[in-house]
């Protein structure tokens, strides 16, 4: 029920299993469910240790799909935080509103986003909003209005620590993601560790097998890559193929080569595969 034991037990029952190949990345990294748990815990040491996280605080992600969105999400869900995805097609000043009403303690974010990251610190800095911790993905980070740490080091340097959080309930909040905002500012939608349990069921009983390789070409601000099929695949001890964006010529090749078994698309990607 909890998201922040899917990966411990997937550990137990498969440790050397392939959970995820991150092709957006030279090359591609790949994990087993050993090593994607320990990524979780490693980030969950730090968030709680250094950036002073725990339960009910947000942790916010702007980023391109990658495996750092799952560190964050199963990282979270251990403190019994508050995975917190970024729509990064939103403007930078609806993002500042939406920070402003989410009050994130840590922004992790990619490189293609860094302008909008340092507009961002620019205007929160000296309010009570100001986020506290910022971790860039790629490059050198933002230097004005915030102090950056890269990503990738600061996980590594941080030990693969349990971290529970024993006082967590299963209606509690684990995940906000935001509306369109098609008729004004984005609304966030507060995702209960309960409703993506049952996200997850109503997505296994669609004969999902327990060998299957699944690519996921949805935005990871959205509920249906982050729940409906990555945290299922994670559930049955799959494996799941990030892409950084649908490139279809990208697609095809994985699908070949992987030997995708599960694959799902909004039908405007269809015809972009076809004509690939």
């Amino acid at each position: 029920m909890y998201i922040g034991d899917y990966l411990g037990r997937r550990e137990i029952y498969s440790p050397d299993k392939l959970a995820i190949i991150d092709a957006g990345k030279s090359p591609e990294l790949r994990l087993t469910y050993r090593e994607f748990n320990a990524r979780a815990k490693k980030l969950a040491t730090w968030l709680r240790a250094t950036a002073g996280v725990d339960k009910g605080d947000r942790v916010a992600i702007l980023a391109r799909d990658g495996v750092e969105h799952l560190d964050c999400f199963f990282a979270c869900g251990k403190l019994g935080a508050i995975h917190t995805a970024l729509n990064w097609r939103a403007h930078w000043r609806e993002l500042v509103q939406l920070i402003e009403q989410t009050t994130p303690a840590v922004l992790i974010y990619s490189d293609d986003f860094k302008d909008n990251v340092q507009a961002i610190a620019q205007a929160l800095q000296g309010t009570d909003h100001a986020i506290t911790h910022y971790l860039h993905i790629e490059g050198e980070g933002i230097r004005d209005g915030g102090h950056s740490l890269h990503y990738e080091t600061t996980l590594q340097s941080s030990p693969a620590e349990t971290v529970t959080c024993p006082t967590l309930e299963k209606d509690d909040p684990a995940c906000l993601l935001f509306t369109g905002g098609t008729t004004g500012l984005p609304k966030g939608a507060i995702i209960s560790h309960r409703m993506i349990a049952w996200n997850v069921l109503n997505t296994v009983i669609h004969d999902l097998a327990h060998d299957d390789t699944y690519l996921c070409v949805f935005p990871l601000f959205h509920a249906g890559g982050l729940f409906a099929y990555v945290s299922s695949q994670v559930v049955f001890g799959n494996t799941t193929i990030l892409t950084r964006q649908f490139d279809p010529a990208q697609v095809l090749d994985l699908i070949a080569r992987a030997q995708v078994t599960v694959f799902a698309g909004v039908p405007t990607l269809y015809p972009l595969m076809m004509q690939a």
